[in-house]
């Protein structure tokens, strides 16, 4: 499914270990209306986008282009809770944040709230990242 993607910080101008947080802005380009559930749907689709990537800010590792000693960032586990109808084809902000980083995991909690400042869901994803262990990262900047 189509997504446009605004972020306020881009990967490619990270090169130093930065705070485990970013803001996105998402919406659909598919301009058809959809049923609530649908909506939801959609919703649920954005959740797996770009989410787990703050785990690795504070490291300094930018996800674009990816490096090599990155091996794996996978989403192992996520839960949405709606809290009112919004429309995906209107921009949408996710305040996103690392809340919890150690062991090659982390667990990043997400507002996402209407163009019209309304929150419409809480996520809460946990994410797992294997970086070759001959490199030596920087301390973690949480």
């Amino acid at each position: 499914f189509p997504v446009k993607i605004w972020v306020t910080e881009l990967d490619s101008d990270l090169v130093t270990p930065a705070p485990a947080k970013q803001r996105i802005w998402l919406e659909s380009p598919d301009k058809r209306t959809h049923s609530e559930q649908f909506q939801q749907c959609i919703l649920a689709l954005f959740t797996d986008v770009h989410f787990t990537r703050v785990i690795v800010r504070p490291f300094g590792i930018r996800m674009a282009p990816p490096p090599r000693h990155l091996r794996k960032i996978v989403s192992i586990d996520h839960h949405i809770w709606f809290h009112q109808s919004v429309d995906p084809r209107r921009p949408i902000l996710v305040d996103t944040e690392c809340k919890q980083l150690g062991a090659g995991r982390g667990v990043v909690q997400s507002e996402m709230y209407a163009h019209d400042r309304r929150l419409v869901a809480t996520v809460v994803q946990e994410g797992r990242v294997e970086i070759d262990p001959h490199v030596r990262l920087p301390s973690p900047k949480l």
